[in-house]
């Protein structure tokens, strides 16, 4: 019988629906020596060699079509084995038909995370970084996005691999003395590992800070921020939602920093953070409000939803330069003021700025759309919700494992200062390697690697 880790496997690298490109990803043991059994038969020749290869193919009767083939020979690739990606237009109809295609070939449709628990297999990622992985699919702000990038790129890692090094080291000396007997000259004077220790829980509490302020960074509040051009309107809504007294003005500039305040929701028991921004866009009125302007785009405000404010007869030329990497909600306020349907030339900037996202009509004078953007929030709420709740999962995992290595190792310290105990600071040494050999999956039970990577969406 054949192992599952062996097959061929194939999925979609990106999402359905009309687009300039679709990606077929597969992976496996040797593929690109094969991988002609799996493409049509008018397909070009692959390369076993890293490289890219142009070739077109029929894959629908009369409908040619131009590919590009990319291959990546393992175990220098994403997954370790052999990757071929196929590159083509992203006419669904035709992707499906290949993708079939490929099945009936021989490959196996992936499943969800399987291309990632081939990575932590085949010693690509350790369990941490496919963790990062899973934290990045899934994050909903930059902050959440940045987070998982710095641990996918060895935050921890880093600190791990450094103390693991240096505690080998040191149960190498340990084991050499306790392999003679007693007065030979292998034998260790008390504190002469005490060093590698030292190194090794340093190293240990560097990667415990960087947790601990991960999960600060993930916990604890949901930022919204308000932004627009001035006089949209923020002030007015942010005064309406938080109670907290606006000076509201008919001329611009007049909100010269940013502003918070709280607005409780009945039906989330977290309060929610406003933060309503001076006016960005267009020329500043005067000093004053480009010094706010200045200040309000150069700070990181690590906001987890982007209220975008425009009134439905803005100019696109006075639209935000800088709009932070966070969901967005398309607020078109005033609208007891605009009867008529907002511009499409209007929507078309906007929609190249923030994407394609849930937009209202609101009007803070009627109370129209306050419900709906209620509804939009606490929505966008809860999918931010379970980002943050995965990694914040992650993170006490890690924290866990690395204050009991600590706790191991600060007992082998106690131990090497008596002297006479080698073989116990051994052990204590031991026990550390274990605990951080669990963190980074070389000795992680099957099932947790089963809920970790059935977590992932297909083609991860």
């Amino acid at each position: 019988m054949s192992s599952p880790e062996l097959d061929v496997i194939v999925a979609p690298a990106t999402p359905r629906g009309p687009a300039p490109r679709a990606v077929l990803r597969l992976s496996g043991i040797g593929l690109l020596d094969q991988a002609k059994a799996y493409l049509p038969p008018d397909a070009a020749v692959v390369s076993s060699a890293r490289g890219v290869v142009e070739t077109t193919c029929e894959i629908l009767p009369g409908v040619p079509v131009d590919m590009f083939l990319l291959c990546f020979p393992g175990p220098a690739s994403a997954t370790g084995e052999d990757v071929l990606e196929i590159h083509l237009p992203g006419c669904q109809p035709v992707v499906d038909a290949l993708l079939e295609s490929i099945v009936k070939r021989g490959a196996r449709l992936a499943e969800p995370g399987e291309f990632t628990r081939r990575a932590f297999l085949r010693g690509r990622l350790d369990l941490t970084q496919a963790e990062a992985v899973l934290e990045l699919v899934e994050s909903r702000s930059k902050v959440g996005a940045v987070s998982a990038a710095r641990l996918l790129s060895g935050s921890l890692g880093a600190p791990l691999s450094r103390c693991r090094d240096v505690l080998l080291a040191a149960l190498v000396e340990l084991e050499a003395g306790l392999d003679f007997e007693e007065g030979d000259s292998q034998d260790l004077e008390p504190g002469e590992v005490g060093q590698y220790l030292t190194h090794a829980i340093a190293a240990l509490r560097d990667g415990l800070a960087s947790e601990e302020k991960r999960q600060v960074r993930h916990g604890g509040q949901f930022r919204i921020g308000l932004l627009g051009p001035a006089n949209a309107g923020k002030s007015s809504l942010f005064q309406t939602l938080t109670g907290k007294r606006s000076l509201i003005s008919e001329h611009a500039g007049t909100t010269r920093d940013r502003r918070e305040a709280s607005w409780q929701i009945p039906e989330l028991e977290l309060p929610i953070t406003l933060i309503d921004f001076p006016g960005l866009g267009g020329s500043s009125v005067d000093a004053h409000d480009h010094a706010a302007r200045e200040l309000a785009e150069s700070t990181d405000a690590a906001l987890d939803l982007v209220w975008l404010c425009l009134p439905a007869d803005a100019d696109p030329l006075t639209l935000p330069t800088q709009i932070p990497e966070a969901p967005a909600v398309l607020i078109w306020t005033q609208a007891d003021r605009f009867s008529a349907p907002v511009a499409s030339d209007l929507k078309q900037v906007v929609e190249r700025r923030i994407g394609r996202t849930a937009e209202l009509r609101l009007s803070t004078a009627t109370g129209l759309g306050l419900d709906q953007l209620q509804a939009a929030t606490v929505d966008a709420f809860h999918q931010t919700e379970e980002a943050q709740s995965l990694a914040l999962r992650h993170s006490e995992r890690h924290q866990q494992a690395l204050r009991t290595a600590i706790v191991a190792l600060e007992q082998g310290q106690q131990w090497d200062e008596m002297g006479g105990h080698q073989d116990l600071v051994a052990e204590d040494i031991r026990n550390a390697l274990h605990t951080l050999a669990e963190l980074v999956g070389e000795s992680t039970p099957e099932d947790l690697l089963d809920r970790l990577f059935s977590s992932f969406c297909v083609g991860k």
